[in-house]
């Protein structure tokens, strides 16, 4: 089950919910993250046919001169919102386990879950960035630790969404007494989850749990063998799952405009402060990492949150989502420079052109 099986290749609008987007950038258009631009947003998605919304789960920004992401939504009540505004898209919230408990977020999913007839879904993350959880008080602790609470707080919420009978539970992270939840989700259909640990503790629990698992994707060639061993460890833990991957995109009537705006706002007016935090915080700076595919990490990094870079006309667009779709991938989670601004040409241009690959079911818009 996946929720994402209209078609071929889904694709979602990721990181709407926080200023500045997935692009790092100084650039005069950035993403204004006012949640009257989400909401004109998610309808104009919905309304193209768009599969999902994807939030980053922030709490703090990234610094530099524009804190990037510093403002953003939080991620039920946006999901909330967004649903209750919208007929179709599937709304996601970005949950990180260790700062909130696992009964009462059953409860808040539950509530999305209903709110959009079935078409929430959590994107479940077990911490990453020590910064914003000493903002909240919270130690991180051992790194395969945090997998040992994710399990314990994922087995919890399936019970309450699932037991109709009071439940004790004696783990090492959460004692609960009598517990039960109602109502259930939405049809007793359990909510979409999707992982984007990378670790190999990370991507062990998401084998063990996730729908969707996310993958890095720094070249196409390598694609396929890289979701065809995903895809095998899989079925050795008795499961099927979807691939996604984040993406930016540029896409101008030739491939000359794109590689212009692109090297406009993403080299141009990188925000270079903000950049090299993300530099730091995900590891890029650790001695024995080539010194190109830093470089190119932090290219994508300006460009769209380290997304995989699609940058060109509408049949180069088209062309590389179908690459990445014959490569494995089946979700594509993807930003724009300005979602308002940007994605009305996408929807125009290549979605229909994804239709005639086959890639994708015409929608009934509007």
């Amino acid at each position: 089950m996946t929720g994402l099986d209209r078609n071929t290749l889904s694709l979602g609008l990721f990181g709407a919910n926080c200023s500045g987007g997935l692009a790092t950038s100084t650039f005069p258009d950035r993403w204004d993250a006012t949640w009257e631009n989400n909401l004109a947003l998610a309808r104009m998605a919905d309304d193209a046919g768009m599969d999902f919304m994807l939030p980053l789960g922030r709490w703090i920004g990234y610094g530099g001169e524009t804190n990037h992401n510093g403002s953003n939504f939080e991620t039920l009540t946006w999901a909330a919102g967004i649903l209750a505004a919208t007929r179709r898209i599937m709304a996601f919230g970005t949950l990180h386990v260790t700062l909130i408990n696992p009964v009462f977020a059953a409860k808040q999913m539950v509530t999305c879950h209903h709110i959009g007839g079935g078409r929430f879904g959590l994107n479940i993350v077990c911490g990453w960035y020590q910064k914003e959880f000493d903002m909240l008080g919270v130690d991180l602790g051992a790194h395969d630790r945090r997998y040992d609470l994710g399990q314990e707080w994922l087995d919890i919420v399936n019970r309450v969404w699932t037991e109709d009978e009071p439940f004790d539970f004696d783990g090492e992270f959460f004692t609960l007494r009598s517990t039960v939840l109602e109502p259930k989700p939405f049809d007793r259909r359990r909510p979409m989850l999707v992982s984007a640990a990378m670790s190999p503790t990370g991507r062990a629990f998401a084998l063990r749990n996730a729908d969707m698992l996310f993958t890095v994707v720094w070249d196409v060639d390598e694609l396929p063998a890289q979701a065809a061993e995903i895809r095998k460890d899989a079925r050795a833990a008795g499961r099927e799952v979807g691939i996604f991957t984040n993406a930016y995109v540029v896409c101008r009537p030739t491939q000359e405009e794109a590689d212009e705006y692109h090297h406009h706002y993403a080299v141009e007016h990188r925000d270079t402060e903000a950049v090299e935090t993300m530099v730091v915080e995900r590891g890029w700076d650790r001695p024995g990492i080539p010194e190109d595919r830093r470089q190119l990490f932090r290219l994508r990094a300006a460009g769209g949150n380290s997304g995989f870079p699609i940058v060109g006309d509408p049949d180069r667009v088209a062309e590389t989502m179908r690459r990445l779709s014959d490569g494995g991938v089946t979700a594509l989670a993807l930003g724009f420079p300005n979602y308002l601004k940007h994605f009305p040409y996408f929807r125009d241009e290549v979605l229909p052109r994804l239709e005639r690959m086959g890639l994708r079911t015409p929608a009934a818009r509007g």
